[in-house]
This record gives structure tokens, C-alpha cells and sequence, in this order.
């Protein structure tokens, strides 16, 4: 893990039991373990951006937002 201390996240119930499978199957530890995989990797998409403006122009070119 690369950010040290955990808080809690709330998500879907039916969400987390299609992910909680999935963590299942790859073979993660915990669901918990695998959430946190994706999401590092989804944040090196934002590791060179330098402000606001930049993240916002990744996240459209993403389609995360429009």
C-alpha cells in the first residue's frame, strides 16, 4: 500500500459483491486488497499532472467526465 494510514469508503452493497468475486477469483487476499490494486493503478493516470486544469482534461480524456 503506498498511502499509509486507512479510512473507510462506502460503496454500493452490490457493487462490493460483484467486486468481493472478482478479488475472490484473482486471488487477492481480501476484497479490501483488490480495491486498492485497481485504484493505485487507475491513480498513475494522474501522477504528471500538475494542477487542476490537467486533471480535469485527463479525466474527460478518460470519460470519467464529460
Amino acid at each position: 500500500m503506498l498511502f499509509g494510514k486507512k479510512i473507510k469508503v462506502g460503496i454500493d452493497r452490490d457493487l462490493y459483491e460483484k467486486v468481493r468475486k472478482i478479488a475472490d477469483v484473482a486471488g487477492y487476499a481480501t476484497t479490501e486488497e483488490f480495491i486498492e490494486h485497481v485504484l493505485e493503478k487507475e491513480m498513475l493516470h494522474f501522477e504528471d499532472m500538475k494542477d487542476e486544469s490537467d486533471i480535469r482534461e485527463k479525466l474527460k480524456g478518460l470519460g470519467y467526465i464529460s
